[in-house]
């Protein structure tokens, strides 16, 4: 599922208020150390990555040199190139486009 713009982050689909906007290696190591769930709240988080996809904390710490690689040499329309870390409030129906895991949702009702 695709997230509809409401947001523009250098061009970018986003959704939301990203928890942290993701442009640097160090910024991607710091939100795999966070794990995840925000601290303080206990927020369920993801990624997401440039093309408007969601992707979960496992596919991204699998995938971490492929993220790296596309942080260094971008293609537009990769599914690999991470550009925030976001808290999952509401939606209950969010998967994961790499592995179409469900993405946990703090407040959204299970379906």
């Amino acid at each position: 599922m695709r997230w509809q713009q409401t947001d523009k982050l250098d061009g970018l689909k986003t959704r939301g208020n990203a928890s942290m906007n993701i442009t640097n290696t160090q910024e991607l190591k710091q939100a795999l150390r966070a794990g995840p769930y925000a601290w303080p709240g206990g927020y369920p988080t993801f990624f997401l990555a440039a093309d408007g996809e969601p992707l979960c904390h496992k596919c991204v710490r699998r995938g971490f040199k492929s993220v790296l690689w596309e942080m260094h040499k971008p293609k537009q329309g990769d599914m690999f190139r991470v550009i925030a870390h976001e808290i999952n409030y509401e939606d209950a129906a969010l998967h994961c486009a790499h592995c179409e895991e469900p993405i946990e949702s703090a407040y959204g009702e299970e379906q």
